[in-house]
């Protein structure tokens, strides 16, 4: 595990309502960039027995335990974290487990906290108990949509139960496309905010350059797009105001 950072880590959710709108993507994405502007970075897998994270981040060869072992008391909270030594750290998901408790999760990330600057909790698709798991500790949630029906929907679900449990949130737009708009299905960014009830923090331009770093689990090349878009939406949570770019 990264050495503490004497402070206590932001821990931020990403979920998106549905699959296949890139949200894994992103976070290990994020993950990636932060680590790369030399934050301590600790990525949680919440898709438990679907876990992808380990692939996306080169460490898929590592994995020993996951925080199951963790909550199980089968492992060091130490052991389970996942790491090259360069690069965001991960905790992978189980490929099983029992149901857990909202104090479980809690207790479980606040073993990590202190030791890094950002902790990302990377929920799975839908509203279901792996959802639950992953908001309980969270201090804010990216809820990921794709510019289209029926994303739009299943992101305001999401939003809507987020709000219930007090838990801040802005929606972040994946893979826009201005040449797209025209197409039926397809919303313009009025639209997907209006359709959330949330306000807009960013929005990532399609680039096939993100896809290919998660596939390829290597790092993320900051030259393209979609890594300048990410990079604003993290100068705008740290407070900047920086103006929407398409």
């Amino acid at each position: 595990m990264a050495e503490g950072t004497g402070g206590k880590a932001r821990k931020i959710l990403f979920t998106s309502g549905k699959g296949g709108v890139g949200k894994s993507t992103l976070a290990s994405a994020f993950a990636k960039i932060l680590s790369a502007r030399g934050e301590r970075v600790l990525l949680i897998d919440f898709d438990i027995s679907l876990r992808t994270l380990d692939i996306m981040l080169g460490l898929g060869d590592l994995v020993l335990y996951d925080w199951n072992d963790v909550l199980q008391d089968r492992c060091d909270p130490d052991a389970a974290v996942v790491t090259n030594g360069s690069g965001p750290e991960l905790l992978p998901a189980p490929l099983s487990a029992r149901l857990v408790t909202p104090a479980q999760i809690r207790n479980l990330v606040k073993r990590y906290e202190a030791a890094y600057d950002t902790i990302i909790l990377d929920s799975p698709a839908g509203v279901g108990r792996g959802f639950h798991a992953a908001m309980t500790p969270a201090d804010f949630a990216l809820v990921i949509s794709t510019p289209d029906k029926v994303s739009v929907r299943s992101a305001a679900v999401a939003a809507e139960k987020l709000a219930k449990r007090g838990v801040p949130a802005r929606v972040l737009i994946n893979r826009f496309s201005k040449k797209d708009l025209g197409e039926a299905g397809r919303l313009n960014i009025d639209d997907v905010i209006d359709s959330t009830g949330l306000q807009l923090q960013g929005v990532i331009p399609e680039d096939p350059s993100l896809a290919d770093a998660a596939l390829s689990g290597g790092p993320v090349d900051l030259r393209r797009r979609g890594a300048k878009a990410i990079d604003r939406v993290l100068r705008r949570l740290d407070g900047e105001r920086v103006p929407l770019k398409l």
